[in-house]
């Protein structure tokens, strides 16, 4: 049943519009929710290996360090 909310919650922010809270915040609670679904044995998400969703989700994040640092 968690990884059935997990993954709900997961396509909820991959629909977030970006004026209701940070982009980092979704992001970041985005990676939460994948590390999650690790722990609990998922390995495919949306049709994409979670390793490849965690490693897209990180260099999103990277990109807005990167843009908050400019």
């Amino acid at each position: 049943m968690e990884t059935a909310q997990l993954l709900a919650r997961w396509l909820v922010l991959l629909n977030q519009p970006g004026n209701t809270v940070t982009p980092r915040d979704v992001l970041q609670e985005r990676l939460d929710i994948l590390h999650r679904l690790n722990e609990l044995g998922t390995r495919i998400i949306d049709g994409v290996s979670i390793f490849t969703a965690m490693e897209a989700t990180n260099a999103l994040m990277r990109g807005i360090a990167r843009a908050a640092a400019a």
